[in-house]
Order: C-alpha cells, then structure tokens, then sequence
C-alpha cells in the first residue's frame, strides 16, 4: 500500500486544517484510516512503548516501526525522526531511508536524543536520578544544518520537512498544563529558530507549547514573523476546556496541520477494562457481546481491499494452472 496523496497535496486542496493524529502501530493506522482521517502522524513517544516497552529506542527501531506503519495504510504518514540523528550526515541517511520508504513528511526538532540518563515518562512521577549527558538543546546553528540535510535527503521525493522547534518556555503559564512551568527559550527565539527552518527550506514548521487557551497573541506572532506553513502541536484541553474553540481561527493564521493524541491511550483503556473483565468474570461473555459496530475481522488484512484484490488474481491463477495440459 502506498499514500494517496502528500501533505503537500492534501493541504493545497483543502480550505480547513488537516488533521494528522497520532498512531502508533498498524492496526491503529488502519483503526485512524477506516474513521476517515486521510493523514497521520507516528508518535515516536507511543511508538517507542508499542515497539519495544522500554524508554529508549535506536534510530533502527524505529525505521523498522515506521515503514511498517506506512505500508499498512493509504494515509499519508507524518513520521515523529526526533533529532534526525542528530548531526547533518546522519540526519541525511536516516531521512532518505524514511522518504524512500514512503513517508510524507518527517519532523526534524531541536532537542539531542536521549539526552539524558534516566526514565523519560509522560504522566508517571519518576522519584530517581535523571543525570544530564550533554545539554540537549541543539545548538541552532547545528539545528539549521540538520534541517538542510533533512531538505536535502527529500529531494526527488514529494516527502514534506517540518523544522520543530521543541523547547519554547512554559513558564508563567504560557503553555499546556501538563508542561507547566518548562524551562526553555523564549517565543522570539523560537521564532528565530523556526525562520532558520524556513531559510533551510523546512516546509512546514512546528513551535511546541503554544497549544492552550489564550495562546492566540502567539498564535499571532508567529503568524505575523514566520514565513510559510504551520503545525499546531497536538491540540489540548486542560480541565476539559478545549485550547481552541474553532479550528478555522488557526486555518487562518497560516495554521495547515494539526496533531493529535487519542488512539493509544484509546487502545490502552479498552485493553485494560476488557482484561480486567475476563479476568474477574472468568468468561469473554462481556467482550463478545460488546457490539461497537466493528467486528475484529473487519480490519483484518485479509479484509483490506488491497489484499482482496492480490487474493483474487492468485486464486483465479491457481484455477487457470488446473487447466493446463501437458503439451
């Protein structure tokens, strides 16, 4: 299976914003695919606890994950590539390989990976050491040079670069309320590096912790400063208030793409509670009878119509050999 389209393609049809959610695995690209969503993103943090289970993952791991994911669904596929590897020539090698393998866009950010020695987890309270190795902000000249290569490596492809700019301050409140408080630069240097993005030839760049509610005067700033095409980072909704009441406010400050989380913490709810339900019912009469319209074969690959159709040319092959006569 291939993309239909690229994100180049999809956002200069469109006249909304294009949502990209986060996946993890085949089955929730095909599950993202199947809802109707026509691009995702590989999220290298579900990625790395669907993968391998454990806080780190090698460049290798996740390529072999990734090109999976991209040849499971028709979508076109936004690939999480961290730091890329972290200097020019590696960033070149591992961003041909993602758009050789049919990524169609990939985002290069500005943060060293596995940066520190220690237990990185979203929502766990982690009471060990954490000792820093280096400082793991990217130095943004060496970051501009990543994101050259990243551009470089696409060449001849219709594979899209998004220049992240990971470490903006959310200090003061200015960010979710999960990162509350993150030490890091502030707007105008993320601003700054985000237009070394554009100079490098970044489609698409991508400012992290502006998504919350009053976050709008940034909005506007980067609009205002920033050339070109936006990301808004995984949309928020702190105290179940939504950080954006209407999607077309962003559309309109040059705001194209927008991630998402919700299909692994999905999954991991409905894991757990059909789990814990065989386990004290001693039965699987609560997880055979819960009708969610979507019987476990329908997104089997054997029912993906690709498959279908290379079925139905074998078969009817094996039917034409019967035939045959010795001459």
């Amino acid at each position: 299976m291939s993309a239909k389209k690229g994100f180049y393609e999809l956002i200069r049809e469109k006249d909304e914003i294009l949502w990209a959610p986060c996946v993890f695995d085949c089955f929730s690209a095909k599950c993202a695919e199947s809802i109707g969503f026509e691009a995702l993103t590989i999220s290298s943090t579900e990625q790395m606890h669907s993968f391998v289970g454990q806080p780190m993952m090698t460049m290798d791991e996740m390529l072999m994950s990734a090109e999976n994911i991209i040849r499971s669904t028709n979508c076109a596929v936004l690939v999480d590539g961290e730091d890329g590897g972290g200097n020019p020539m590696s960033v070149y090698r591992n961003v041909k390989r993602m758009a050789e393998m049919g990524a169609k866009a990939v985002s290069i950010e500005d943060q060293f990976h596995d940066a520190t020695m220690g237990v990185r987890t979203i929502g766990v309270e982690q009471k060990g050491r954490k000792i820093a190795v280096h400082n793991k902000i990217i130095p943004a000249e060496l970051w501009a040079a990543n994101v050259q290569a990243a551009v470089e490596a696409c060449q001849g492809t219709d594979c899209m670069v998004i220049a992240r700019v990971q470490h903006k301050t959310t200090e003061g409140g200015a960010g979710p309320q999960k990162f509350a408080n993150q030490a890091g630069y502030d707007l105008n240097e993320a601003i700054r590096r985000a237009q070394l993005g554009i100079k490098m030839g970044a489609g698409m760049t991508m400012i992290q912790n502006i998504c919350y509610r009053g976050g709008r005067p940034e909005w506007e700033e980067i609009s205002k400063r920033v050339p070109g095409w936006f990301c808004y980072p995984d949309v928020h909704a702190d105290g179940g208030v939504p950080d954006v009441d209407d999607m077309d406010e962003l559309y309109q400050l040059g705001f194209k793409l927008v991630t998402c989380h919700c299909f692994m913490k999905g999954a991991w709810k409905g894991m757990l509670e059909y789990g814990r339900h065989v386990f004290n019912d001693k039965n699987t009469v609560y997880t055979e009878n819960d009708d969610f319209g979507y019987p476990i074969w329908q997104l089997s690959p054997l029912t993906f119509p690709e498959w279908s159709e290379s079925c139905n040319h074998w078969a009817e092959t094996v039917e034409r050999v019967k035939s045959y006569k010795e001459e």
